[in-house]
């Protein structure tokens, strides 16, 4: 199983992963330190209630397929902004389903380009550099000949 990774310091202006974060905290409003009961509930949920809700829930995608919506999800999970709709040229909602592959890479790719070795990372698990210096590595190189930016 792939090791969990370390999320880049700078995130979309949009929301911050604190905003996004699941949970009784997100919901309502509830300080994420609040006293013991919480946590109590929280642990016999995880322990008790997630496996169970878990499988029934990963059951029920088996008739899914390929939806705007589904897409919708999935950008929104990523963080991604305003900038796929301009790489892509129109917004992921009016996307056919055979553009969905190269909108998720984008999305991706977008997700990990704030930092240059971030960006060459996903590049390379994404099977585009192809031997060839990354568009990440040429980046880094431009920032150190003409300092930080």
């Amino acid at each position: 199983m792939p090791s969990r990774r370390k999320l880049p310091e700078t995130k979309s202006p949009i929301r911050s992963p604190a905003s996004a974060r699941s949970g009784p905290a997100h919901r309502t409003g509830m300080n994420r330190r609040s006293p013991a009961p919480i946590d109590a509930i929280t642990k016999r949920w995880r322990r008790d209630v997630r496996p169970r809700a878990v499988r029934s829930a990963v059951s029920a995608t088996a008739s899914l397929r390929w939806s705007s919506s589904l897409m919708e999800v999935l950008f929104e999970e990523l963080y991604v902004d305003d900038g796929l709709e301009e790489l892509l040229g129109k917004p992921p909602t009016e996307l056919r389903l055979r553009q969905y592959p190269q909108a998720v890479a984008a999305a991706l790719i977008l997700r990990h380009s704030w930092r240059a070795d971030d960006l060459a990372c996903i590049l390379e698990r994404l099977g585009m550099t192809n031997g060839r210096k990354s568009t990440s590595a040429l980046v880094a190189r431009r920032q150190k000949r003409h300092g930080s930016e």
